[in-house]
């Protein structure tokens, strides 16, 4: 499901000359996505239950998240680059078209959506 917006996200740091490992940077990118959705999914359930979450709780969860999506995005992702990158370089022209415009709006609505979550629905606790 994945496999696409890794292959862009790739794409685009393999353009950076000082980049020296596009394909692992991509795929902390990729987490560093992931987390957003999910940390936009965890917000809004919060929101509903009205709950509120200790801070240190908070903290431990969110890295054990991360760590275990960097885990998983590694043997998912990153030891198969090859044949992702061989599978979506032969895609057809339009086909790429329409996995560039997929992966921008994934990228832009997956960020903004998780800062408005954040901004209009976590309450702080003074």
């Amino acid at each position: 499901m994945f496999n696409e917006p890794y292959y862009w996200m790739y794409t685009y740091l393999k353009k950076i000359k000082t980049n020296d490992m596009p394909a692992f940077n991509a795929c902390l990118l990729m987490c560093i996505l992931q987390m957003a959705n999910i940390g936009t999914i965890l917000v809004v359930i919060f929101f509903f239950l009205k709950t509120n979450i200790n801070k240190s709780i908070a903290v431990y969860a969110g890295l054990t998240m991360a760590v275990t999506l960097i885990v998983l995005n590694y043997f998912l992702l990153y030891i198969k680059r090859e044949t992702i990158f061989e599978k979506y370089e032969n895609n057809p022209l339009k086909r790429k078209t329409k996995g560039k415009i997929y992966f921008f709006v994934y990228v832009l609505l997956s960020l903004a959506i998780f800062f408005v979550a954040l901004a209009n629905l976590v309450t702080p606790n003074y």
